[in-house]
């Protein structure tokens, strides 16, 4: 063991020693958090509405208040011409245009049902779907509102049979961020890792002190273990240390537990040491380390699910992702943050992940071995 030591003894010192790579372990994922925390989002909010109020009744400034009174729509302006409603696109003045019909209020309190108009612009469909969902969940409650308030009699005179009641599970509010911030934190734990142990042993290469190490009576081995065990602790508290921030500048509940994602965690780093180690068997130089785990890592990035749910995407590629162990991680993360759930659910995705990282630690190895041999 004492080799083992006075290799990582000597890892830590050079990592220590240079200030920039201080700064690259600790400061630039704590900014990337940050940024990519604020950027990547699928939340819509502040959509642009017009109104076309064409009852300027009691019931449909209700309505209208119930649409400018979120953070999903700023009202931007009122209009009685229809017409008008494509130049208002064209010219990204509003992005949604309400439309409640003359005898809004006289119809409902008939009993009729007014027929209101939602008109979007579908050039960004995503906003514009989730505009749209918007708007109808909107319009449901003040439908179940005005049903309680001015039909009470009627409705307890004749009542439904068949009621239903929406409930939304382990996020009521629809925020994005507890579901992108643990994935933002997953990108990064295979980053840094990946790029670090990489670099690290194609920097030595570089240098000549490969050699010279070699030729101790420090075994490959040994060497290999004092190389990783130093960025799998630096791993660790960078983990630790972004969780923490993220929990506490976003609020972000944890609802699992910490040991099981410790653990969880530890056995997803030896997959991506284990890619550091690979790709330094196959560079020659930094820059190549770095270009080679770049591409690795937006190939793992895009099969993960991260941005693009995997159900959406061709048969093939969700084929594919089979292959990415970050795939894996990212929905355990994702289910034991906002799930809690526990390793009883988790084992599909436990499994095949510890298995990846068995499979491709043994293959670097064994491959570095040759290299160097």
């Amino acid at each position: 063991m004492q080799p083992i030591f006075a290799v990582i003894q000597k890892e830590f010192k050079q990592v220590f020693r240079d200030r920039s790579m201080v700064a690259i372990i600790f400061l630039v994922p704590l900014i990337q958090l940050f940024l990519l925390a604020y950027s990547i989002t699928v939340d819509v909010r502040h959509v642009k509405l017009e109104i076309a109020d064409l009852d300027n009744s009691h019931l449909s400034r209700e309505l209208v208040q119930a649409f400018s009174h979120t953070k999903q729509f700023d009202l931007v302006g009122w209009t009685r011409n229809l017409n008008g409603i494509e130049e208002g696109f064209r010219s990204w003045r509003s992005q949604v245009v309400l439309i409640i019909p003359p005898g809004f209020e006289k119809n409902l309190r008939r009993g009729r049902l007014p027929q209101i108009g939602v008109a979007v612009d579908g050039v960004d469909g995503n906003t514009a779907g989730v505009a749209l969902g918007y708007a109808q969940a909107i319009l449901i409650r003040f439908g179940q509102r005005i049903q309680t308030q001015v039909f009470a009699q009627k409705t307890r005179s004749q009542p439904h049979l068949v009621e239903m009641r929406e409930r939304m599970w382990y996020n009521p509010e629809l925020d994005s961020k507890p579901f992108m911030i643990p994935g933002i934190a997953v990108v990064l734990l295979t980053l840094l890792p990946m790029m670090l142990s990489s670099m690290s042993l194609v920097k030595e290469k570089e240098t000549g002190t490969l050699e010279q190490l070699l030729v101790t009576p420090l075994k490959k081995t040994q060497l290999i273990l004092g190389k990783l065990i130093p960025f799998l602790l630096l791993s660790f508290i960078e983990l630790s240390f972004l969780l923490l921030v993220a929990i506490g500048s976003f609020h972000i509940a944890m609802n699992g537990s910490y040991l099981l994602l410790g653990w969880l965690s530890f056995v997803y780093l030896f997959t991506t040491l284990g890619l550091g180690i690979f790709i330094s068997t196959v560079t020659t130089s930094q820059q190549q380390a770095m270009f080679m785990s770049w591409f690795m890592l937006v190939f793992m990035i895009l099969m993960s699910g991260f941005f693009i749910p995997i159900e959406n995407m061709p048969l093939v590629l969700q084929k594919l992702t089979y292959l990415d162990p970050m795939r894996y991680f990212m929905s355990i993360v994702r289910d034991i943050f906002q799930k809690g759930s526990g390793l009883r659910f988790l084992q599909r995705d436990a499994i095949p992940m510890a298995g990846f990282g068995v499979i491709i630690l043994t293959v670097s190895i064994l491959k570095f071995h040759k290299r160097v041999g």
